[in-house]
C-alpha cells in the first residue's frame, strides 16, 4: 500500500490528491463505457441472430470466465511489466476486437470476440482495484474505493441502458463501433500513468490459497450478489419492454454506484459491518425480481432491482476493504475481481440454463436462496500489518 508521509495519514486525506490516482480512474471510466454498452447488447444480438436463451447467456458466460482466468494470471504480468502495461493491453484487448461483431455473428464467432474481450477486462479490472491501496495512504483507501465505484458505476449508469436503446434506434454496428471507440480514448490517461509493479506483493510466495484462506470471508458474499447481477444485466432487457428496460438498467447501477460511494464515505470505522445489511437487500431484490418479472407491474420489478442495486453496492465497496486488510493489494483485487466476474458469468450461465427447463421466476429465486444463504457468514474488520 502505498506511503505518502513519515508518519501516519491523516485520516481527512483525499484521495483527490493524487494525480496517478485521477489518471487511473479517468482510463477506467472510458474504458468501462464501451464494456456496459456491450453488457446487455451482446445476448440480445445473440437472441436476433438466432441463438437462443442459452447461447445469451454463454456469451456473458464466456465473457466472464475469460476474465477471470485472466485475473489469476495478471498478479505475475503485473510483477514483469508494471500497472501501465497491464492496463493498457487491457483496454487493446477490450476494444479492438468489438467491430467484428458485426460481421462474426455466428454462435462461434460471438462467443469467440467475448473469450479475447474477457482478456482485456481481467487486466483492467484488476490492475484499476489494485491501484487504489498502490497508490493512496492506507486513510484514504475507503474513500478511493467509494470513488472508484463512481468511476466504474458511472459508466454503466449511462452504458447499460443506453446500449439497447441504441441497438434499436441506431442499429446494432454502431453500437459495436462506439464500444470500441470510447476505450480507444482510455489509451490517452492510461499512458501517463507511472510504469509502477506492484510494490505490495513478494515476488515469490503465498498463492491463490493462501489468499482463498485469507479472504474467503468478504468473497462469498461477494460472489454471491454478483450472481445476481450478471442475471440481472444479462436478461433484463429479454423480459421487459424496451422502456421498462432502459429505466431498470438505469436506476439499478445508479442505485449501485451510490449505494457503494456511501459506503466509502463510512469508511474504515464501518468495514465488515455493512456486508449484512448488503446481503439481505440483494437477496430479497432478487426475490421481488422472481416474483414481479414474469406478469407483476413493471414498477414492482424495477423497485425489486433498485433494492438489489442497494444492496449490491455495499457488498462491493465492504468486501474490496475487507480483503485489502486481509492481504497485499494485488492480491486482494484479484480475489475481488474473480468473485465478481465469476459470480456475473455464473449467475448469466446458470439462469439461461434453468430457463431453459423451468421459468425465470424458479431461476430469479434459486440465486435469491443462494443469496440469503450466506448471511450467517460474519466479517468482521481486521487490519494486517
Amino acid at each position: 500500500m502505498a506511503d505518502h508521509t513519515s508518519g501516519a495519514p491523516p485520516r481527512d486525506e483525499s484521495p483527490w490528491r493524487y494525480g496517478p490516482f485521477r489518471l487511473s480512474l479517468a482510463a477506467t471510466a472510458l474504458a468501462l463505457c464501451g464494456f456496459s454498452l456491450l453488457l446487455p447488447v451482446v445476448p440480445l444480438w445473440a437472441v436476433r441472430q438466432g441463438a437462443g436463451t442459452f447461447a445469451a447467456g454463454a456469451a456473458t458466460g464466456v465473457f466472464m470466465a475469460s476474465t477471470v482466468l485472466t485475473q489469476l494470471g495478471t498478479g505475475a504480468f503485473v510483477r514483469r511489466y508494471g500497472y501501465r502495461t497491464g492496463i493498457l493491453a487491457g483496454i487493446a484487448f477490450l476494444g479492438v476486437p468489438t467491430p467484428l461483431l458485426i460481421e462474426w455473428s455466428s454462435p462461434e464467432g460471438i462467443l469467440t470476440i467475448s473469450l479475447l474481450r474477457g482478456i482485456g477486462f481481467g487486466l483492467l479490472t484488476v490492475c484499476g482495484s489494485a491501484l487504489i491501496a498502490e497508490l493512496l495512504p492506507q486513510a484514504a483507501v475507503p474513500r478511493g474505493s467509494g470513488i472508484y465505484g463512481l468511476a466504474t458505476g458511472v459508466p454503466q449508469l449511462v452504458g447499460l441502458p443506453a446500449g439497447p436503446w441504441l441497438a434499436e434506434h441506431w442499429g446494432f454496428a454502431a453500437v459495436f463501433v462506439l464500444a470500441a471507440a470510447l476505450p480507444a480514448l482510455a489509451l490517452l490517461p492510461a499512458a501517463f500513468l507511472p510504469p509502477a509493479r506492484s510494490t505490495a506483493e513478494p515476488e515469490r510466495g503465498g498463492g491463490f490459497l493462501p489468499t482463498v484462506r485469507q479472504t474467503w470471508r468478504p468473497w462469498l458474499p461477494m460472489l454471491a450478489a454478483s450472481t445476481g447481477l450478471g442475471a440481472l444485466a444479462t436478461f433484463t432487457p429479454i423480459l421487459l419492454l424496451a422502456p421498462e428496460s432502459s429505466i431498470a438498467l438505469l436506476l439499478l447501477p445508479l442505485a449501485t454506484t451510490l449505494s457503494r460511494w456511501a459506503a466509502g464515505r463510512l469508511g474504515t470505522r464501518w468495514t465488515g459491518r455493512l456486508l449484512a445489511p448488503g446481503r439481505a437487500l440483494s437477496g430479497l431484490g432478487l426475490a421481488g425480481y422472481a416474483v414481479f418479472s414474469e406478469g407483476g407491474p413493471a414498477w414492482l420489478t424495477v423497485t425489486a432491482m433498485i433494492v438489489f442495486g442497494i444492496g449490491f453496492g455495499a457488498v462491493q465497496n465492504d468486501s474490496l476493504v475487507s480483503m485489502f486488510q486481509r492481504t497485499s493489494a494485488g492480491r486482494a483485487s484479484i480475489s475481488w475481481n474473480v468473485a465478481f466476474d465469476a459470480g456475473q458469468g455464473l449467475g448469466a450461465v446458470a439462469v439461461g440454463a434453468v430457463v431453459s427447463g423451468t421459468s425465470y421466476a424458479v431461476a430469479f429465486g434459486l440465486l435469491a436462496v443462494w443469496s440469503l444463504a450466506l448471511l450467517p457468514v460474519r466479517v468482521a474488520s481486521r487490519r494486517t500489518g
